[in-house]
């Protein structure tokens, strides 16, 4: 009669990320297996959380399980599979599949979280708008989701507020400056659980003055070719070597 015993070789290290220990399989791969992350650049404020989506194919791979690490913790970590924003910054994640090491890479970039104090400023201008995003007029009941800002560079110059009056849903935009006119003010919107922010495709003036009335909103309209807002990545520095943790092999041995 046979008996089956399970001999454990233990090459390494058991891994330690996220606060648990992890193990990597180390079958050979098989040919034709590509694991991807979705996104090359994810743009998260500082503060959120965000599951950054992986590709596997081909998608009837079972075991998905995702060893993840981070370049630089102080910006940015991992809790339960999901990227947490620590602080501003730039820095790249790495995962690695636990079936045949399967590897892949995203920079992280970690904005600010969006607040501002008027007080800082001298003068203000006035902006009322109708907004709308990929087709879908922005309301107060669905503006929980963006957050829009007005920015200087990356000075960040104001926020804006959704209103309803008289029926009619429109984004107050208060942006402030500490000269009379000139500056010129762009706007972004960022997607709260999608860690992406984009560009509207408008250049304002700063010039003290009120712009759009209720009856007369200033459209502010994002399409699906709008630019996104990322940093500025040598593209050839976005997959560089990582090491892959040393695992634990199991053997079946049959007598």
């Amino acid at each position: 009669m046979k008996t089956r015993h399970i001999i454990i070789l233990i090459w390494s290290l058991a891994v330690v990320a996220c606060g648990d220990f992890w193990t990597v399989d180390t079958e050979d791969a098989t040919l034709g297996r590509t694991m991807s992350l979705s996104r090359r650049v994810v743009t998260i404020m500082q503060g959120e959380r965000y599951a950054i989506p992986v590709r596997f194919m081909p998608d009837t791979l079972v075991n998905k399980t995702i060893f993840w690490e981070i370049e630089d913790d102080e910006i940015a970590t991992f809790a339960d599979d999901t990227l947490v924003a620590l602080s501003p910054g730039l820095t790249r994640a790495f995962a690695t599949s636990t079936v045949d090491r399967l590897t892949d890479t995203c920079w992280v970039q970690v904005m600010p979280h969006m607040e501002i104090s008027y007080g800082d400023f001298q003068y203000d201008m006035m902006l009322y708008a109708s907004v709308t995003l990929h087709g879908r007029p922005l309301t107060i009941e669905n503006a929980d989701s963006v957050v829009v800002g007005a920015y200087v560079g990356e000075q960040l110059r104001g926020i804006g507020s959704m209103f309803r009056e008289r029926g009619i849903d429109y984004m107050a935009i208060r942006i402030g400056a500490n000269r009379p006119s000139g500056d010129p003010i762009r706007l972004r919107c960022y997607y709260r659980g999608k860690a992406l922010a984009e560009w509207f495709p408008v250049t304002l003036r700063f010039d003290g003055e009120t712009h759009g009335t209720l009856s007369q909103l200033i459209p502010l309209v994002i399409d699906d070719d709008a630019e996104v807002f990322e940093p500025d990545i040598d593209p050839v520095d976005v997959n560089p070597e990582i090491d892959v943790p040393d695992t634990v092999k199991w053997v079946v041995v049959e007598e």
